[in-house]
């Protein structure tokens, strides 16, 4: 492993994250075939199994996976570890692309989304592409804005340091908040089943704001906190066995909380892969690659069945094929998109209201009455559906909010922080086997946010952020 050096750092260490120059170190096949699988081979598949149903709007979605398939593979065949942009395209190439065409080939929606409006189609579709057309966008920019700032301090990601003392206050607090939540839940709970958990966390916690807040503090600090750790260790040899004895304490009641029986599946695959990152997961641009390629696969062929024990400790499997799993209730993100279109043009766009109730979620709705619920219950509640727990993707939070200039601005912006951050993430794995501790987890923990709801994950997020710049310090560098 690489050591992060004391004295003054070499120029050429922090070379402008250029792809025009780099693009001798591509390898072509790689690329090609990335993107022959994922544009044609996989698409043409959906095609050939389906029923071709009546209008055409399945093939704009094509635009979807034609998009999102190219970008990706040049991604891949790049192998700059672009760990927020990995996360953004796999995510829209499966739930906004596979998912909707195999919906709309086949004229089945998600059971928990009934009654969707088919005449809206082509309007979600021109939602999630202007969508990815401002990502983009922001992602050209992200550039510019880099070459300001490379050689700052905030650009410089390898002058982060975990601060000892704090590293170990979070992790006293993190233990005696995680103790708290498993007393409260029961280990055996925490053992069977996700539903057994989320009954026994609304009987014991409640489903108010502080009880969101309770379950984000006793499980995202627990993982800011053991990443830390690790990271102390890795940039000073010489620590104290102490910190040996509390990574170790931390990961084992790390493994209780996050297992993979109750914990939900994005929770659960966020801490893996965080994880998995810390001990160099995306150290080379090989293990980049592979783990880029296989990711595809693992939202289609995984993801359905990482649910097997919501209900039970016996694995109960929902679907039986992966075409017939991208029209189950866990891809409604277009669904959403389309009920969001449906809910603008009945009642307006709500201006902003969505957005601060995000922002303001900590608030209790007993002091605010009028906070705005999750979207995703918004539109469910807007369609009477019975199941309320439903998705919201980025693309329906932006749009709800603003129209189309709140998505326009707003997927802009966000290809403009994942670019910077992903040079940031380059250089800081160019001296060390992992990216700061939030580089190790905000990544995969994008795939939640771009599902959504906004605010059912912005406690886990805030909690997150917060607790790794405790633990963080930034060195001068001289």
């Amino acid at each position: 492993m690489k050591t992060i050096s004391s004295g003054r750092t070499k120029p050429e260490e922090f070379a402008e994250f250029d792809v025009s120059r780099q693009d001798s170190l591509m390898p072509p096949l790689i690329a090609i075939w990335t993107a022959v699988i994922m544009v044609i081979i996989v698409p043409f598949a959906v095609v050939e199994f389906t029923p071709t149903p009546p209008g055409r709007v399945w093939m704009a979605v094509l635009a979807v996976t034609t998009i999102s398939g190219l970008r990706y593979a040049w991604i891949v065949g790049e192998g700059f570890r672009r760990l927020v942009e990995m996360s953004f395209w796999v995510f829209t190439y499966v739930f906004m692309g596979l998912a909707p065409l195999a919906q709309l080939r086949l004229r089945e929606i998600p059971p928990t989304t009934p009654r969707v409006d088919p005449s809206l189609n082509s309007t979600a579709v021109s939602i999630v592409l202007l969508g990815i057309g401002g990502f983009l966008a922001g992602i050209v920019f992200s550039g510019a804005v880099w070459r300001r700032i490379r050689d700052t301090r905030w650009g410089n990601a390898t002058s982060v340091r975990v601060d000892p003392v704090r590293v170990l206050i979070l992790a006293g607090c993190a233990l005696v908040a995680n103790a708290y939540y498993i007393k409260k839940l029961g280990v055996g709970t925490l053992l069977s089943s996700r539903s057994a958990v989320v009954e026994q966390a609304s009987a014991s916690l409640g489903q108010s704001t502080v009880a969101s807040i309770i379950g984000a503090v006793a499980m995202m600090s627990l993982l800011v906190a053991f990443i830390a750790v690790v990271k102390y260790r890795d940039q000073n040899p010489g620590a104290d066995r102490l910190f040996l004895l509390c990574a170790i304490v931390l990961g084992a009641v790390l493994l209780l909380t996050f297992n993979p029986i109750s914990s939900a599946r994005y929770l659960f695959g966020t801490a893996a892969l965080a994880v998995a990152a810390l001990f160099g997961l995306f150290a080379t641009r090989v293990r980049f690659r592979v783990v880029a390629l296989l990711a595809v696969a693992a939202l289609v062929l995984v993801f359905p069945l990482a649910d097997a024990f919501r209900y039970s400790t016996s694995a109960q499997f929902k679907t039986s094929s992966p075409l017939e799993s991208l029209t189950s209730p866990d891809y409604d993100a277009f669904a959403q998109v389309n009920n969001t279109v449906n809910f603008v043009n009945t009642h307006g766009v709500t201006d902003g209201k969505q957005a601060l109730g995000v922002v303001l979620f900590w608030i209790p709705r007993t002091i605010w009455p009028g906070k705005a619920t999750d979207t995703g219950i918004l539109l469910a509640e807007s369609r009477n559906y019975t199941v309320k727990n439903l998705s919201a993707p980025l693309w329906s939070e932006l749009f709800v909010n603003g129209g189309w200039i709140a998505l326009i601005a707003g997927m802009v912006a966000l290809g403009l922080i994942a670019g910077i951050q992903d040079r940031r993430i380059e250089l800081s794995l160019r001296q060390s086997r992992a990216p700061t501790i939030l580089a190790c987890i905000l990544p995969f923990y994008l795939i939640i946010l771009l599902r959504g709801s906004l605010l059912q994950a912005m406690s886990y997020f805030l909690v997150i952020i917060g607790c790794a710049f405790f633990v963080s310090r930034r060195e001068a560098i001289r």
